[in-house]
């Protein structure tokens, strides 16, 4: 899911995109409150024609609402839709439960969009809560109501004390981060010349006190550097607040702001977000009076509403106010809301991006999900095709960078200094 000024993304082996508001603000579904009913906890009794019949419906769903058909053939030369017999034929050799899952998101996996897939347990329960905390009028809250029918319960072990367990493993109202690991990690490559940051997620605010500590510190000892590395590759994602509101705002010595656009089709699932975030129809018109190539057009006639919206970010009144060179550095690893960041600093020219193409759908809302009639499983997926001010399609193009350095699959092993794409950057920086 993507939002344009709150965004969530869980990483959770894949990137999830999810708007939530800050869960402090929002006492309207404290998820401390959370009471399901009791249900029947009887095992599935399935069958090949239920898996057959879940695939249908998972089809029929993506083939009314996806918006990357035609990139995936251009990209990867592979045509989804065409393809329906042969991954029935694939489908039908499930053995089980567990089998049809796999199998799924491998036929899924065929779409080349980290955003869609069947979701496990552990996210499943991420998400429950995450959403459940939307306020109720919000379009993105009815996801919650997903988890609570039987059979996704059943499916995902939904219930109060697993809820309660998840909640307490996972989730710190102290602002601590439970992970072992840093998140935000900073080093001085060069003294007085080259700064660097490396950041692993975009974390929720929930999770960001580390972090802030981290950032305050390093922002007032490099504040007079003439050369900042901002390195996110591998970022999958995780909350554009992080980089909007956390981030940049203490860095920056201005305002800066970009135009996107997200385009989608139309249908029953994505009504009420066509309404809330005020979708426009005159489709036809627009496209046909913009200044896109004509490939660009070609793809976008296929959907039925378009919105464009504004990204920016504001200095904070405790910004550094930065003066020097800002590097971005970035890969193919950069997916989602980091994806976010990369586009947003190509388009306002924040930054210099150093490194490799990255992942791309970064611009847009909230992935769209339908739990399986049969078998409860919840399939997850992008919905709206996402376009930059200067006109490029995010999910083809990618972000490409401003100088290209390739490294090899060991780089995050050898020191900063020895890394090609930090000699990239002091090459840029005509610095020693």
């Amino acid at each position: 899911m993507k939002k344009r000024k709150l965004l969530l993304i869980i990483p959770v082996v894949v990137i999830l995109i999810t708007f939530v508001n800050n869960i402090n603000q929002n006492k309207e579904n404290d998820i401390n409150t959370i009471n399901l009913k009791e249900i029947d906890d009887t095992e599935f009794d399935l069958s090949t024609e239920d898996y057959l019949y879940d695939f249908d419906y998972a089809y029929d769903t993506l083939k009314t609402y996806y918006p990357f058909f035609e990139i995936n053939k251009i990209a990867y030369g592979i045509d989804w839709l065409d393809n329906k017999e042969e991954y029935e034929n694939y489908i039908r050799e499930s053995k089980n439960d567990w089998d049809f899952y796999n199998r799924m998101n491998d036929v899924l996996a065929e779409l080349n969009n980290r955003h869609t897939s069947l979701i496990d347990e552990s996210f499943a329960k991420s998400l429950y809560i995450s959403y459940y905390h939307t306020p109720n009028s919000d379009w993105r809250h009815d996801f919650s109501k997903i988890y609570e029918k039987e059979n996704v319960r059943k499916r995902y072990n939904i219930n109060n004390q697993s809820i309660k367990d998840y909640i307490k493993e996972n989730m710190n109202y102290a602002g601590e981060d439970s992970s072992d690991v840093a998140n935000l990690t900073t080093d001085i490559i060069l003294k007085d010349k080259l700064a660097y940051m490396k950041i692993n997620s975009m974390l929720e605010d929930l999770y960001r006190k580390k972090d802030e500590e981290v950032l305050d510190d390093f922002l007032l000892e490099i504040k007079d550097y003439p050369n900042l590395i901002i390195d996110i590759r591998g970022n999958g994602g995780g909350d554009s607040r992080y980089w909007q509101e956390f981030l940049l705002p203490k860095i920056l010595d201005n305002d800066y702001q970009t135009i996107n656009y997200s385009f989608i089709k139309s249908g029953k699932i994505n009504s009420k977000a066509i309404k809330q975030e005020g979708y426009r129809s005159d489709i036809e018109y627009f496209v046909e009076n913009s200044d896109y190539d004509e490939k660009t057009k070609e793809i976008l006639k296929d959907f039925d509403y378009y919105l464009s919206y504004e990204d920016y970010v504001e200095a904070a009144e405790n910004t550094i106010g930065f003066k020097g060179n800002i590097y971005l550095l970035v890969d193919e690893g950069v997916y989602s809301s980091a994806e976010m960041l990369a586009s947003f600093c190509k388009e306002t020219k924040i930054a210099t991006l150093v490194g490799t193409r990255t992942g791309g759908d970064g611009i847009g809302f909230d992935p769209l999900q339908v739990d399986l009639p049969r078998t409860g499983y919840v399939l997850r997926f992008s919905d709206g095709l996402g376009l930059t001010e200067s006109g490029s399609i995010n999910e083809l193009d990618k972000t490409k960078p401003d100088i290209v350095v390739k490294e090899d699959f060991t780089t995050t092993t050898k020191p900063l200094k020895e890394q090609e794409i930090i000699k990239g950057v002091i090459k840029d920086a005509g610095i020693e």
